[in-house]
């Protein structure tokens, strides 16, 4: 096939989800083209905790975090919040997350979780190693912390379900905990491996040094922003640019990530996505040494030792695409993770703060699909919190629906007509 006649993809989206697949569709023969408003790595890739969470199979609603929901809203500044005025806008998504919480959904969507996390960390690693980026994976295990050990036992269930799956959360002593990391406090009585839970050193590199990689291979990486795409006879025809510029399609695929949705709509396809909004605040001179990623069982998020300093990333807020961040949530992640960690520094002039926008959906599961009624348009969106975890390997399924190659995994719970 010479290079005139291949096929060609046009990506909307440089994070991690829409590079990887152009990395994945140019080992499938597929000339690309990237655009996106921002430079690869720049958007809701750049801000996460640096997990590669392949251990982390459970939803993220499901009926134990159904019950804490009701006291997180109580604080304005807690692990879940909801801005009450966006409320209305939000209702159906939190309608549809409940449905999805009962037994019999956690169960199917666990199985669709675990089968995609199957391949993820060597999709990963596939595409690291081209990129000659190797390093930037580290395959230390996550440890996780609770204050107590009736809050250890809480978990028993996801701990068993993840077992099941070949995913073992071996319990420690606080002990223990602290000879691993001596910065932990001595009040925490014990903890946890994850069991298949590791972290990059630089989430940014990871998808600029791929985005390298595509450029070097002959794809093109555009930042400008899509102002409408042109439909004909049941396909996508061309994309038109805010800069005025215009590109004809072959094949377009969506992983435009919280914005994904919008898109989608002008398609037919009604896709129930939410921007869970996310916050970080790096402290280049934490004042302490860890070696592996923390979680904290009482407050979801992480602490992660990065080439930049220390990150600290979680909390989960609903307002929507435009209004603007709340910095105490950022700020309160110093608060959270200064309870475990006793001599870590205050913030000073030097550390930064940073809000994105996670697509989430209310099933916990990404979109990995043709479009409905486009025969030419393919969606890859919705991971949630575990975009950088599962991209590599929606690259993978995506440029192998578009390749024809059968899947190595069932693809139905993925497929956009679920909504």
């Amino acid at each position: 096939m010479t290079q005139a006649t291949s096929p060609h993809a046009t990506i909307i989206g440089a994070g991690i989800i829409g590079i990887s697949a152009a990395a994945y569709l140019q080992r499938a023969g597929y000339r690309v083209t990237v655009i996106d408003r921002v430079p690869p790595g720049e958007g809701c890739s750049f801000g996460n905790a640096g997990g590669i969470a392949f251990c982390e199979i459970v939803p993220t609603i499901h009926p134990r975090i159904l019950m804490k929901v009701p006291g997180w809203l109580m604080d304005p500044l807690g692990p879940l919040t909801i801005r009450w005025s966006y409320l209305p806008k939000a209702l159906p998504w939190f309608i549809a997350a409940g449905r999805n919480a009962m037994p019999d959904r956690v169960k199917a969507i666990t199985e669709a979780r675990a089968n995609l996390a199957l391949r993820a960390v060597s999709d990963l690693e596939s595409l690291l190693s081209e990129a000659g980026a190797s390093d930037l994976l580290v395959k230390t295990d996550t440890l996780r912390l609770y204050d107590s050990e009736a809050q250890y036992h809480a978990e028993a269930h996801e701990h068993a379900v993840k077992k099941a799956h070949g995913y073992e959360a071996k319990r420690l002593t606080g002990d223990e905990c602290r000879e691993i990391e001596p910065a932990l406090s001595k009040h925490i009585p014990c903890g946890a491996f994850h069991g298949g839970w590791y972290f990059v050193k630089n989430p940014e590199r990871v998808v600029k040094s791929i985005a390298a990689t595509v450029t070097r291979n002959g794809g093109e990486i555009v930042t400008d922003e899509v102002a409408s795409i042109a439909q004909d006879g049941g396909r996508a025809s061309e994309v038109v640019l805010n800069s005025g510029g215009r590109r004809r399609l072959d094949q377009l695929v969506i992983c435009a990530g919280a914005w994904s949705h919008l898109l989608a709509r002008e398609f037919g396809d009604r896709v129930l996505l939410e921007a869970e909004r996310g916050y970080h605040m790096v402290l280049p001179e934490p004042g302490i040494t860890l070696t592996r990623s923390l979680t904290y069982a009482s407050t979801p998020g992480a602490a992660t030792p990065m080439e930049m300093g220390l990150r600290l990333a979680g909390t989960d807020e609903f307002g929507g695409l435009t209004a603007a961040p709340n910095w105490r949530r950022a700020d309160n992640l110093w608060r959270v993770f200064k309870k475990l960690l006793p001599d870590l520094s205050e913030p000073g002039p030097d550390a930064t703060r940073w809000m994105g926008h996670r697509p989430g959906t209310p099933d916990s599961l990404p979109v990995i699909s043709r479009a409905s009624r486009m025969g030419n348009v393919w969606y890859g969106f919705g991971h949630g919190h575990m975009g950088l975890t599962w991209g590599p390997s929606t690259g993978r399924l995506l440029s192998e629906l578009m390749s024809g190659v059968k899947a190595n995994i069932d693809m139905a719970p993925f497929r956009v007509e679920r909504f």
